[in-house]
């Protein structure tokens, strides 16, 4: 018994040195994980320094838990409206369970890859032209649904989706192009058209405003005409109380008479003047004009005399 006892002791001491022998220490990698298999049974290995004994542990795979893109083949598909067209769709992904991955599927990026063509036909497959360019963000995110319905089964998370490019037939573009030429040359006879019209207007404004201004000069004048007339025939009143109305509009008009003359004979413009045959007539109501003056300035002298 005691020979059975001692047997077993020496076993297990073997057993604890050759584990202690045989034990070793690895490191892995910061971002990643090892999947390790021990007498059948898969395990994780987490970054940083775990324990590994050989001829136990089986390195199967190692995984990178950053996220990563996965890229497939443009796919073709026939709009509602029966245009051909190209759609290449890329999608980034990253490994949550990495013993799902590895596990649950045969080659995940494979997988995902016809995960994203398959989410292709089935969102826009029905749809028009206009209609997919119109809503691409929107589509995306339905895409996206489709695709984790099963990647989260193999741990594995869909971080975006996106649409790089629609490929269209040469035809299409043509006529797109033209379209665009079009509405292009419209809105530019459109805003040629307003502008044309914002000119007439300003224009027309200014106009207005000179005529305005104009009116309102010659209003002045007016005024101010007035306003030396009513302060003449005021002092005429002033000077000579027995001085008729008909005299002084006499003066005034004999006065203004001369002045015309006299502006349309040092004009620039003119060669010669005719005077009317009549100008004796105004002569006269100047002359009385005259006498009236050297009334007024005798009735001046006696009033500074005093």
């Amino acid at each position: 018994m005691e020979f059975l006892y001692g047997v077993g002791l020496v076993f297990a001491i073997i057993l604890v040195v050759a584990y202690l022998v045989y034990t070793q220490f690895v490191i892995v990698e910061s971002e990643h994980v090892w999947i390790v298999e021990r007498l059948g049974k898969d395990r994780v290995l987490e970054e940083g320094v775990n324990r590994f004994i050989p001829f136990l542990d089986n390195k199967v795979a190692v995984v990178d838990m950053r996220e990563f893109r996965v890229d497939p083949p443009e796919e073709d598909i026939v709009t509602k409206d029966n245009i051909s067209i190209k759609i290449d769709a890329i999608a980034s992904v990253r490994i949550i369970d990495p013993l799902k991955a590895m596990k649950e599927v045969q080659d995940y990026e494979g997988n995902v890859k016809n995960l994203i063509s398959t989410s292709v036909l089935s969102v826009m497959g029905g749809m028009e032209l206009q209609e997919i360019q119109g809503n691409i963000a929107t589509l995306t995110g339905e895409m996206k649904k489709i695709i984790e319905k099963d990647s989260l089964r193999w741990g594995i998370e869909v971080v975006n989706v996106r649409v790089e490019r629609v490929v269209l037939p040469d035809s299409i573009k043509n006529a797109m192009n033209k379209k665009i030429e079009a509405e292009n040359e419209g809105a530019a006879r459109i805003a040629k058209a307003k502008a044309d019209a914002e000119a007439k207007r300003i224009e027309s404004e200014g106009k207005h405003k000179v005529m305005e201004l104009q009116a309102q000069s010659e209003q002045y004048m007016i005024e101010k005409r007035a306003e030396a007339t009513h302060k003449v025939i005021k002092n005429l009143k002033e000077l000579m109380p027995n001085l008729s109305n008909e005299k002084i509009m006499n003066f005034l008009t004999s006065s203004s008479y001369i002045d015309s003359m006299k502006a349309l004979s040092s004009s620039e413009n003119s060669k010669f003047v005719l005077y009317p045959s009549d100008v004796r007539n105004p002569m006269d109501k100047v002359m009385s004009s005259e006498y009236m003056s050297q009334a007024m300035e005798a009735t001046r002298k006696p009033a500074k005399a005093e």
